[in-house]
């Protein structure tokens, strides 16, 4: 998953950054509102995590100018101001959680899970397509029964795919969920990832999971649902 960090505390942004990379997930972090404003019109992320005592424009701004848009893409508040009247403004300006600083880890993760979910009208952690289970919160994949031993990268192409299950997902899409925004990344890397993927499933049929779909992308479709 691909998130945007909004936060001026250098030393509270690295150390989330930090964690959630190390947990697979993709993270652009800027330092005030406006810019991350930019960010949140220009890609497309799956949670925006928003700090609200921002310099120049503050969160709550933010979230409601992001929201003015049309935006529909997840925000949690993280602020260390846990007054009721604070988290009554922040939900009201559009925000979809609040979590009060200092926080855990895993409360963390499971609320950027949970607001995955709720986007994507998946109500388990375990997303299923014919034989594959992809497990979002031990990160566990697995095809016909069989543990898959996946890289970062692999698991994040397919999560993706199976968040997306039954739809066309573009190169370009992938790239962007893959890697910041300040890094270069070419279709062929898209191709590596997922023919090792294939390879991994099922190497005698390349198409049995993920299906190249001829100039648009790639697909896993779940039979079942078809």
């Amino acid at each position: 998953m691909k998130l945007l960090l909004i936060e001026d505390d250098e030393h509270l942004a690295w150390t989330v950054k930090t964690s959630l990379a190390h947990s697979g997930y993709t993270v652009d972090w800027v330092t005030n509102g406006i810019e991350g404003q930019v960010l949140a019109g220009t890609y497309t992320y799956d949670v925006i995590l928003l700090d609200i005592m921002l310099p120049g424009q503050d969160g709550f701004t933010t979230c409601k100018s992001i929201r003015s848009t049309g935006s529909k893409t997840p925000i949690l508040i993280l602020t260390a101001r846990s007054r009721e009247d604070d988290r009554v403004r922040g939900l009201d300006f559009g925000a979809d959680d609040y979590l009060v600083k200092p926080f855990s880890y895993p409360e963390l993760f499971a609320r950027i899970r949970a607001l995955v979910r709720r986007t994507k009208n998946v109500f388990t952690s375990e997303l299923k397509a014919g034989q594959l289970l992809v497990n979002t919160t031990s990160k566990e994949v697995s095809y016909d029964g069989k543990p898959l031993i996946l890289t970062a990268k692999e698991y994040a192409v397919i999560e993706y795919l199976a968040l997306n299950k039954n739809c066309i997902v573009t190169k370009q899409m992938l790239e962007q969920q893959l890697w910041n925004c300040d890094s270069g990344a070419f279709s062929n890397v898209i191709e590596v990832l997922v023919s090792r993927i294939r390879k991994k499933c099922r190497p005698d049929d390349k198409e049995a999971v993920i299906r190249t779909v001829k100039g648009l992308g790639y697909a896993i479709r779940d039979p079942q649902e078809a």
